[in-house]
């Protein structure tokens, strides 16, 4: 009895890890990681002034150490493309998409410097 009952908890355990990642996207959430150059804290500040208010982005977080975005946003929206587009128009690397250089030129020097990795 015992160990129906362990087995049974973890099956309801996993059920409900599957659910709660597909749970998500099921709710029209999905996540994208950018690879960035931004390399200070006024980068990371430009970042969080502007990304937040992109269409479909519901959340967003910068990690200063690995020069990365993270975001999550409703995919019915908005899409990973659109994101790294918006993304390079403030001035940064997003991916594969190249900084906008005219925004770029206008940036402070520190935030011009090339990624730190």
């Amino acid at each position: 009895m015992r160990k129906i009952f362990i087995t049974c908890l973890i099956i309801l355990a996993t059920c409900m890890a599957h659910a709660q990642s597909c749970g998500l996207h099921e709710m029209g959430i999905d996540t994208i990681t950018i690879q960035t150059n931004g390399v200070c804290k006024q980068c990371a500040d430009r970042f969080m002034a502007n990304v937040p208010y992109f269409k479909g982005v519901t959340d967003c977080q910068y990690d200063m150490q690995t020069s990365k975005l993270f975001i999550s946003y409703q995919w019915r929206k908005t899409n990973p493309d659109k994101l790294r587009k918006q993304v390079s128009k403030l001035g940064y690397n997003a991916d594969e998409v190249p900084a906008d250089p005219k925004v770029r030129a206008k940036l402070p020097a520190c935030c011009r410097m090339e990624e730190r990795h």
